[in-house]
This record gives C-alpha cells, structure tokens and sequence, in this order.
C-alpha cells in the first residue's frame, strides 16, 4: 500500500475512534501511533487532508537527482546490494547528502520496482550463532579470487587476502593479480599487524597450500617459509577445514563482502590504485558502518580491542622475510607492473621462485637458497623491461667457434673471413643457420673447390648460404661434366650412351668383415 494510502486509512480510523468518544492517548496506544499524530489527524480537516496528499504525490525526493545513476549502476550489476549502491554514491559524490541507509534502501528498491530491476535470488547457508572470544584473541584469515574488468573491457584476475579481528570485527584487505604464495601471504599479514597496531594470539586459516604442506592424522606440516615466520613472530595457528562457517565464518563472510560491496562492479585501473581504493573503503564504508551482527562499528570496537593486541614490531628485512615470485619462461621476473631479468637458467619449468626484497631503493632477487643472483634500482612507473646484460647468454660466442671451424676450410682465410663476414652483416638473426648451412655443403669437400666456389662469389657479390650452395653445385656439375668430356676424347669409338654408362658404373666393394675369418687366427 502507498503512503498515501496509508496516511487516508490511519486519518479515518482515528476520526472514527474519536466520534466514538475514545480520549486521544486511548487511541495512540491502540494504533501505536504518538499522541501528537493523533491530535494532528483528529484537527485536520478533509480539505487539508486533500492538499496534504497533493504535496505528498508531487514532492521530489532527496536522491531523486542519483535516480539515473543508480539504475545504470544497478543494470550493469543487478545482484548488487542497497548496501554497495551507498557506498558507490559517497565514492563518486564527495558532497552526497546525509541520508540514512534505511533511505537508500527505500530509494533502490523504488528504482528496483519502477524500472523492473530485480535482484537475482542466491542460496542461503544454514549455520550456528559461536560465542563471541576475548579482545585480541583471534582474527581470522581467507583468501578470495575474482574477475575484474578494466577500462578496455578486459578479464582480469584479482586474489585478495581479507583478515579480520574476531571480536571487533575490524577488516583488513590486501590485493594482488599474481596466484597467492607464501610469500605474498607474510608480506600481507605484516601490512595487516601495521594497519591494526598489534597481532592477536591466534590466527585461523583452513588447509591452504600456502600455509600447510600435509595434514597426516592431525599432524600439520607447514610450509618451511610459514614455519619460518611464525617462528619468529610466536603467534598460534588453528587449521580448520574449507568452508567451516562455524571455524571461520566471520572471515568467509567479510570475503563475500569485499567481493560483493567493493569488488562488483569495480573497474580495474592497476594494483596500486586497486590496494589504495580498498583501504578507502575500509574506512568509508567496512569498518565505519554498523556490523550486522554485533550491531556495533568495528572502527570503534578496534580502537578498544587494539589495546589487547600484542605488540608489534616490523621484522627486519632479513632473507627468511623474502616474497617467493614465480620466474617467466623469458626469465624476467614482474614486480609492481615491471619486468626485471634474472641469469639464464633459472627458470626450470612451471613452478620455479625466486626471492625478493626491497631495501634502501634497491630491488634484491635471490634463488632459493638466499644467495643473490641480481639486483636492480628499484624503478618507478610501468610496463619497463629493466635488463642486466650479463644476464643474457652469450649468443656470439658459438657463431665465432663455427666461424674459426669454417675459414680452415678455404685456402685464401682473407677472402673467407669477409665472405663470412658480409653474410653476418646481412642475416644478424640468422647467422648460425647461414654457417651451419655452408658448413653442411663443403663438409668433406675438394679444397681447390671450396675456393673456386668462393671466388665466384665474391665476383658475383653474393652473400648468403642459399647462393653459396646453388653456386656450388653448379660448379660441381660443370665440373662433373668437364670431366665425362676429356674421358670421350680418348675413347672415341664407343658410343656415346654406352660411354656414359661405363663412366658411372661403380666397382664392387667388399667389407672388412668378410676378411675378418682370415687374418684373426
């Protein structure tokens, strides 16, 4: 029913209760209305009520000006929640008015309704209310993985780290575009303890890869660079198994919150700004608003928790602390949008990492085993390839041997060396193939030809392998050829086809085996 319908109805109901003699405050604790709305309604007249409804069905509402905003908002992400609409009309609008959130739920589903706009129905999990633990006992890590859009339309993946204090509630959100390693892991939860104050006793995770290697009957095996860290920053670990609402709802659920309210809808620009937008709205909208639960801000919930917390120092930059990165068939490693190259070889298939650290503005990689195999200024900017050349194999050094092996085969090496050169000069990419190739023609090959063939193609300034072996097989025919004619010179008499018959026949040849029996006694 409209409001104004409702407004007619109540204004009615309370004219009838009073001409039966019911006193005014009768009547409010009947309807459960305030007394002065009583009174108001019981001296209004019908010709006021009429005027009252007029202003009612023409009055302009405080977001009507958002109105297109919010169904373009809505149509591009029809699963959206009033929630996340909010949180999008203070980001885009920095003078939006102070309305409550019960009025920007009102106003999304009147777009909602007015422009048949509704929301795509998701199932519910069924779990159990947990009592609520100490101030800085617990805060709960999990991971999510999403797709984004950016400005050209693009796929991109995006994994987050979300944590959250178990009894404030206060979230933390760490993003990345690469998989989650252990590595990205450490360097996140000390983002995290920075942005809380302090580390709780406990953290809580399920039985992720990066965290724990095997559970055999209860008996965890962590990573060795987890293991590593928790050693030195003596908190506990609870493994729960995957999707356990009741081990670690509150950080399931923080997850499809940052994928919900921040992420959906969300176009993607770079890791930075992305990191930057998502404290942002940490402090707009996930730790500022009132918990749904708890029914209290997390923010100032924190600020009493964070007194429980335990200290927190940041570690030093000492190897153990290295992100792991995963090494690129081109052997370059990416860090913060560019690209810096490591020595050949060390990439050794799908899997293999290397370490980093940043320290003093420079950028150390080094192999598993903490020894440093590169480092770099670390640059600024993106989409850089930054290349040390001796991390480069040696390309020249075999197209110098094969030419060393080539000049041998000629009698003048001077003539050679620039033959050789010329083609080196023309095919600068090709060039082992362009030696191999005339290495391949003249293998075994009369000398005396070798050089002829040489000779012709410096006359005829040619300069590739192609033409130096088209060259030497004509030479070799024109040879072949020379010689079947000075052998008819001297036999005259025999016919010609019969003469070239003679000329190519081959003499039987016996094998050294069939005179083995003989000689071994």
């Amino acid at each position: 029913m409209k409001t104004q319908h409702k407004i007619v109805a109540m204004y009615y109901e309370i004219k009838n209760l009073f001409e039966e003699g019911h006193a005014k405050s009768a009547i409010a604790r009947r309807l459960g209305l305030d007394r002065k709305t009583v009174r108001k309604y019981a001296a209004m007249g019908e010709q006021e009520l009429e005027r009252m409804i007029e202003r009612l069905s023409t009055r302009t509402r405080k977001l009507q000006p958002y109105e297109a905003y919010v169904r373009q908002r809505i149509e591009g992400c029809p699963d959206c929640s009033a929630a996340q609409v909010e949180d999008w009309l203070k980001e885009q609008n920095p003078d939006f008015p102070a309305v409550s959130s019960r009025t920007i739920f009102s106003f999304v589903q009147l777009i909602r309704t007015r422009y048949h706009l509704p929301k795509p129905r998701v199932s519910i999990r069924a779990c159990e209310a947990v009592d609520e633990l100490p101030y800085g006992e617990q805060a709960q890590v999990d991971f999510g993985t999403t797709w984004m859009r950016d400005h050209y339309g693009n796929r991109i993946k995006v994994f987050v780290m979300v944590m959250v204090l178990s009894r404030s509630r206060q979230k933390f959100i760490f993003f990345t575009n690469q998989a989650i390693t252990t590595g990205f892991l450490i360097g996140a939860l000390e983002r995290a303890f920075v942005f809380f104050g302090g580390m709780p006793r406990v953290l809580v995770f399920d039985q992720d890869a990066v965290v724990l290697l095997d559970e055999n009957h209860g008996e965890l095996m962590y990573t060795h660079e987890f293991l590593r860290y928790q050693s030195q920053r003596k908190f506990r670990v609870h493994m729960c198994r995957k999707a356990d609402p009741q081990s670690k709802g509150k950080v399931e659920n923080a997850v499809k919150y940052v994928k919900q309210n921040f992420l959906r809808g969300r176009l993607f620009s770079n890791l930075e700004n992305l990191n930057q937008e998502g404290l942002q709205w940490l402090e707009r909208t996930a730790n500022a608003k009132i918990h749904g639960t708890t029914l209290l801000v997390p923010h100032l919930q924190w600020l009493i928790e964070k007194d429980y917390l335990q200290p927190f120092e940041p570690l030093p930059m000492e190897p153990g602390l290295a992100v792991s990165y995963g090494v690129r068939k081109d052997h370059t490693v990416l860090y913060h949008g560019n690209r810096y190259t490591v020595p050949t070889g060390t990439y050794q298939g799908p899997d293999s990492q290397v370490l980093l650290e940043v320290k003093d503005g420079f950028l150390h990689i080094l192999d598993t085993k903490h020894t440093e195999i590169a480092c770099f200024v670390l640059e600024s900017g993106k989409g850089k390839l930054i290349v040390n050349t001796h991390h480069r194999r040696d390309r020249t050094q075999k197209v110098n041997e094969l030419k060393q092996e080539l000049i041998p085969c000629f009698t003048d090496t001077i003539q050679a060396e620039r033959f050789l050169g010329k083609i080196r000069e023309r095919f600068p990419r090709y060039v082992r193939d362009q030696f191999q190739q005339i290495k391949k023609t003249i293998l075994g090959q009369d000398l005396k030809l070798n050089d002829q063939v040489l000779n012709r193609c410096m006359e005829l300034n040619l300069s590739s392998s192609g033409e130096f072996s088209s060259v030497y097989q004509w030479m070799l025919k024109r040879k072949e050829t020379t010689r079947l004619e000075a052998i008819r010179e001297y036999v005259p008499q025999l016919p010609v086809g019969q003469l070239d018959q003679i000329l190519l026949m081959k003499p039987h040849t016996s094998q050294i085996s069939d005179y083995q029996h003989l000689i071994v006694p």
